[in-house]
């Protein structure tokens, strides 16, 4: 039976039965005392889903780590190569292998025209490009009294005017901004031996990354520059001090332990997200602390 009580402010009327609100006189809702359900595992994070990658040199050594890792963080991924046809084949299976879209070419990025060329397989393929990465290189390993001109012609071609000259080109291709990742070396501001035509393109790569983060900035392109330490490579094989760099590598490197391509290309890979976007025209050093000790 259900009566009055008073209340200081107003009456509330108190019900006598069981498991019923005296508000609403309706039943009670019993809570849920169960454990809440776990959250299903997020979806693996691809910042760079259907964005197009461009990345020079990249069948191989450094350039093929930072492919393969655009690739796997969802981008479309083209790349050139010059000499190996059969470890260009190899690299687009892999890409491939990560769920993207692969596009291969041939070109050798010491003529102008084949630069065009190159730029312009991607924009049929793919009508933009959001990423560019100049990692392609070549030099010749010999002190500055025996290197020949053609010797400094060619090195500074392939590795000051080409990454001009694709920077120019993916400008035209990247209408709502994009990234640009050069990649350098500690030549670029140490004296190593046999180095001197390769360091001083490596410096003049570094000032030219400078001089396009402010220049392209209007078009919202930011520009960037990752400079590698020793890494085991093919690439490495033309160094005739070969050994002596690598031991040097192992022994005073604070990290202790060998660099990886792998960590060269996660670091150019942060350089082309979003969170990126206050870094403009810096060369960022991965080399586990080795030039602190030089």
């Amino acid at each position: 039976m259900a009566g009055w009580q008073s209340n200081p402010v107003n009456l509330i009327r108190v019900s006598s039965e069981k498991n019923v609100s005296p508000i609403t006189k309706r039943p009670a809702v019993k809570r849920n005392s169960s454990k809440p359900k776990a959250p299903r595992p997020a979806r693996p994070s691809k910042p760079f889903e259907n964005q197009v990658a461009l990345v020079t040199g990249g069948s191989r050594g450094i350039g093929k780590a930072i492919a393969l890792e655009l690739a796997q963080k969802g981008a479309h991924v083209a790349f050139n190569y010059f000499r190996s046809e059969a470890e260009a084949k190899r690299t687009e299976v892999e890409v491939k292998a990560l769920g993207v879209e692969c596009l291969r070419i041939k070109a050798h990025l010491g003529e102008e025209e084949k630069i065009k060329a190159l730029f312009s397989a991607v924009e049929k393929r793919y009508h933009k490009l959001d990423i560019l990465v100049n990692n392609a290189a070549s030099g010749v390993q010999r002190p500055a009294l025996e290197l020949e001109s053609k010797h400094w012609d060619w090195t500074m071609s392939i590795n000051a005017k080409a990454p001009w000259l694709c920077a120019r080109e993916a400008a035209r291709l990247m209408p709502s901004g994009g990234k640009i990742v050069n990649i350098t070396s500690l030549g670029s501001h140490k004296v190593l031996p046999f180095y001197f035509s390769v360091g001083v393109s490596k410096a003049s790569l570094e000032a030219l990354t400078r001089y396009l983060a402010v220049e392209l900035a209007p078009l919202g392109i930011a520009v960037n520059a990752v400079s590698a330490g020793y890494i085991e490579t093919s690439a490495l094989k033309y160094f005739p001090n070969k050994e002596d760099m690598l031991a040097a590598s192992r022994e005073t490197t604070p990290a202790k332990r060998k660099l990886a391509v792998e960590d060269v290309a996660k670091v150019v890979a942060f350089l082309c997200t979003k969170d990126a976007e206050m870094i403009r025209g810096q060369t960022i050093i991965v080399d586990g602390g080795f030039s602190l000790t030089i």
